[in-house]
């Protein structure tokens, strides 16, 4: 892919700065992105987010200045469609400073290493020989809904533990009380805080341009902050662990000891409105049933277990309505509970005609199984609802897994769940950087474990 990009007319081809004298003054001079011959640092953020206003500030110009090394604007299309880069001196040492194109919260995260965007991004960090010293991941304050998606693309996209060791956070649009508060952090919600603490709480503020000068205190020392930030680390994230985690992406492949449903199955609101399982929201009204010809709503009280990256092998059950009008198929987890022959039981033991539910209208139906094989794909989702069951893609599901197909005892194990509703959308993060709700997770181990304490008398008998 070709990256196009204007030249100064001022500026020489740079080949080394081992081989040739660099003056002080040669921050801001523009360079083709895809030509790195130093240690890069990269700018990442949502469109709108200020990104080319950051590098602006950083090279010395005015941040909105129309003149400086990055083009900049006020409205809400993205400005920098393909990546830019200028030379930036940091204690007598020079780095490519690489604006790249905004990443969308609009991403499909089963398919982000094919979005066009990051293949830009994907195509100059292979271009980085001398490594990259820091991802610079800016955040509008005001764009609330928008952060945490994105921090979960980036660290998906560049690796879950690797990448975090090179992040500095930087935060744009502030009011001026809040960018001259030195404990602006303290005001930040928790979901924020925790992505700070991941990254060792590395952060400053890159000032409104509308309210600041190049020259004042605000903007100098917050960019000597950034500075101080960029050189203090170490080592530099390199393309051979960018490489490692693409190979491992790529060839990744979990079979779940837990249940879930892949993450575009459909489910339906109060509201009529098809969304996928990965969409939904606790405190949404999803449909579980139907009761008096009418579709019955449950609320979501968790999402219990979520990953958008790790490839795992699901289950797809291809059915057929006995009078041969209504086909479809449904993707979960082998260990997921359904209900067939009027009874709850694992997917895995679903059999060729056996009888499932599946919703036609507002009424359930009987269906025959006509086929089960094995298919692989990105990510998993599980919503635990407050009736205990769901419809997936039309056809009546349990929400829970794992543990024997018994499920009201399932259901009344989780009462305290449901009765501290509050606590619904914590989530810890898993080994392979799977979300999971505490509580779940807490349940789990113990299940396993009392599975493996019972498994080995009878293990030892045969």
């Amino acid at each position: 892919m070709s990256i196009n990009m204007k030249l100064d007319e001022s500026s020489e081809n740079i080949e080394s700065s081992e081989n040739i004298e660099i003056s002080e003054n040669i921050s801001g001079t523009l360079v083709e992105a895809k030509d790195v011959y130093n240690t890069a640092i990269f700018i990442l953020g949502n469109t709108g987010s200020g990104k080319s206003t950051l590098g602006n500030w950083l090279f010395g110009f005015q941040g909105n200045d129309l003149n400086a090394t990055f083009q900049t604007d006020f409205s809400m299309e993205p400005v920098t469609k393909e990546c830019q880069a200028g030379l930036i001196r940091i204690n007598e040492k020079t780095y490519n400073l690489i604006d790249t194109p905004p990443i969308s919260n609009n991403m499909n995260m089963n398919d982000i290493r094919n979005n066009d965007e990051l293949k830009k991004i994907t195509e100059i960090i292979l271009a980085c020989s001398y490594g990259i010293q820091a991802f610079i991941f800016v955040v509008d304050i005001k764009q609330r809904d928008n952060f945490s998606k994105i921090f979960r693309i980036i660290k998906a996209y560049l690796g879950h533990d690797k990448v975090l060791e090179h992040i500095i956070v930087a935060f744009t649009n502030l009011s001026k009380k809040h960018t001259e508060n030195p404990l602006f952090p303290e005001v930040l919600n928790k979901e924020m805080r925790d992505i700070l603490t991941s990254v060792d709480n590395r952060w400053f503020i890159s000032p409104n341009p509308e309210m600041y000068k190049k020259d004042s205190k605000v903007v100098l020392d917050n960019m000597k902050k950034a500075k101080e930030l960029i050189s203090g680390f170490r080592g530099a994230y390199t393309t051979a662990m960018f490489n490692e985690i693409r190979e491992v992406k790529n060839k990744e492949v979990v079979v779940l000891n837990d249940g879930c449903f892949k993450l575009d199955t459909k489910v339906i609101l109060r509201n009529k409105k098809i969304l996928s399982m990965s969409l939904v929201r606790v405190g949404d009204q999803v449909c579980c049933g139907t009761i008096n010809g009418q579709l019955k709503f449950s609320k979501v009280y968790s999402i219990a277990h979520r990953s958008f990256e790790i490839k795992t092998e699901f289950l797809k059950v291809e059915f057929e309505t006995i009078d041969g009008i209504r086909k479809g198929s449904l993707y979960l987890t082998p260990e997921h509970h359904i209900f067939v022959n009027n009874n709850f039981d694992y997917a895995k033991n679903l059999k060729r005609f056996h009888k499932i539910q599946v919703l036609v209208g507002t009424r359930l139906f009987q269906a025959y199984v006509m086929n089960c094989s094995r298919e692989y794909h990105n990510g998993y989702v599980t919503i635990f609802t407050r009736s205990g069951t769901i419809i997936a893609d039309d056809v009546l599901c349990s929400c829970y897994a794992v543990c024997p197909p018994h499920q009201n005892l399932i259901h009344y194990t989780l009462l305290p769940l449901r009765l501290f509703e509050k606590f619904g959308e914590s989530t810890i993060i898993g080994s392979n950087g799977e979300e999971i709700h505490p509580y779940l997770y807490y349940l789990m181990r113990l299940f396993h474990f009392y599975k493996r304490l019972f498994d080995r008398p009878f293990l030892i008998m045969q």
